[in-house]
């Protein structure tokens, strides 16, 4: 894979995962089954294997399943049940929120087949003038919203295809429009779910058609950025020196003040100044695309447990 394809074609096509299994439970409140095989990477790229959080299943003999939520590997790059190979995945990363009950890829895992994919931060590139061309890469990560759960719960939706010896289990990323205060680097960003949505997203058995207020870009406070080093354009990479402030080249400083970057993520961000500390909630200028249901984000969503959440969040 070439530097930056996956983030060209994909919109979210890096992303980070710092956490052990042990973390991810105590996180995401789940029970482990990934047998010892979580791995922490801080350049995860498509085809990587990587824990998701599904439903707990039926019990045996198919006698309703006790509540909770389990800790699972799976592939990243959807294979579809009828994909007659299983490279289609490399192109299933993402999944278009506004498309994905319709897509025939995608909308019969979108009913039935929805998980967390847990992430400690993604990247994304800064393209001076809106070009192709090599660009400046940033690390986003959760800026502390309690909302959040402390770690970014990505929507995902995974399949399993048994058209190879093993049964292969796979996922891909939904994405929307961008979250607030990302515009300046891409116009998608993954959808992000708060706590209190979690169950709601992965529960087989909810109303495919009233998750659409789930399926908005993140609000202001939950994102932050930095600048980052173009090492991690290259999938080899895997240091965990990626996500450290870089400072920004002054010709890149002045691009992006250009394109809003300065003034829309961090006031008086220039060369020299490595953070865009709080990114996301620093934008008071630009709504964010669509209807944010930002009740979603509240401090203490209807129904959640102030325990309950503490609980959840990252130790």
């Amino acid at each position: 894979m070439s530097d930056l394809a996956a983030t060209l074609v994909g919109m979210c096509g890096r992303y980070t995962q710092k956490l052990t299994a042990d973390d991810l439970v105590a996180a995401m409140s789940a029970r482990d089954e990934t047998g010892g095989g979580v791995r922490e990477s801080y350049n995860v790229a498509p085809t990587s294997t990587m824990p998701i959080v599904v439903a707990q299943p039926p019990g045996a003999g198919g006698e309703p399943a006790p509540t909770g939520r389990v800790l699972r590997l799976a592939t990243w790059g959807l294979v579809p049940s009828w994909a007659k190979d299983r490279t289609i995945g490399a192109k299933m990363i993402n999944a278009r929120a506004e498309t994905v009950a319709t897509k025939p890829a995608f909308r019969a895992a979108f009913a039935a087949r929805r998980c967390l994919v847990p992430a400690t931060g993604f990247y994304e590139w800064f393209h001076p003038g809106g070009g192709s061309r090599r660009g400046q890469p940033f690390y986003i990560y959760p800026a502390g919203h309690p909302a959040a759960g402390g770690i970014f719960a990505f929507a995902g939706l995974y399949e399993v295809w048994r058209k190879g010896d093993t049964p292969l289990v796979t996922f891909t990323i939904l994405t929307t429009g961008a979250a607030e205060g990302l515009a300046f680097l891409h116009d998608r960003s993954p959808v992000i779910l708060p706590a209190a949505a979690w169950d709601r997203w992965i529960d087989p058995a909810a109303d495919p058609a009233g998750l659409a207020p789930l399926l908005r870009p993140a609000p202001g406070g939950v994102l932050a950025a930095h600048p980052v080093d173009a090492a991690v354009g290259n999938v080899r990479n895997k240091d965990p020196h990626l996500i450290d402030p870089v400072d920004l080249d002054p010709t890149v400083a002045q691009e992006l003040a250009s394109a809003g970057g300065s003034t829309a993520a961090a006031p008086g961000l220039a060369a020299g100044e490595g953070g865009v500390s709080g990114l996301g909630e620093s934008v008071a200028t630009r709504p964010a695309e669509g209807a944010v249901d930002l009740s979603l984000f509240e401090l203490d969503p209807p129904g959640t447990v102030a325990g309950d959440r503490a609980g959840r969040s990252v130790r």
